[in-house]
């Protein structure tokens, strides 16, 4: 918007929410995810990103994808053949700690297990 990213999302964690468009690049958006990006674990999980996709291309197969109720892993396949970009060097990846478990329990607020 204007020239400033912003994020729609869903998550089962709650700080994979909603981002406004006021970002000035998309390293910048994914960057303000760093934090709330882990798994069950407390491991600190985001690595790398791609360029925006546009979603409109799933529209042109007919699928209606975005009111299905059938599992979209074609969509999370076409995702992972997209060019990404590192986020973090060896040095840095191996250096990062756990998140403390007062962290994880609140990114875990509302979680439901499927």
């Amino acid at each position: 918007m204007r020239g400033h990213w912003g994020a729609i999302a869903k998550s089962n964690f709650s700080g994979l929410r909603f981002r406004e468009p006021v970002y000035r690049s998309v390293r910048e958006l994914v960057m303000s995810y760093f934090e709330a990006y882990i798994n069950l674990r407390g491991e600190r999980t985001l690595r790398a990103y791609s360029r925006p996709v546009n979603l409109a291309r799933f529209d042109r197969s007919h699928r209606g994808w975005m009111t299905s109720e059938a599992d979209l892993w074609w969509i999370a396949e076409h995702l992972v053949g997209v060019r990404h970009t590192r986020l973090l060097t060896s040095a840095m990846t191996r250096s990062l700690s756990r998140v403390d478990r007062r962290s994880l329990d609140a990114g875990l607020v509302g979680y439901r297990a499927h």
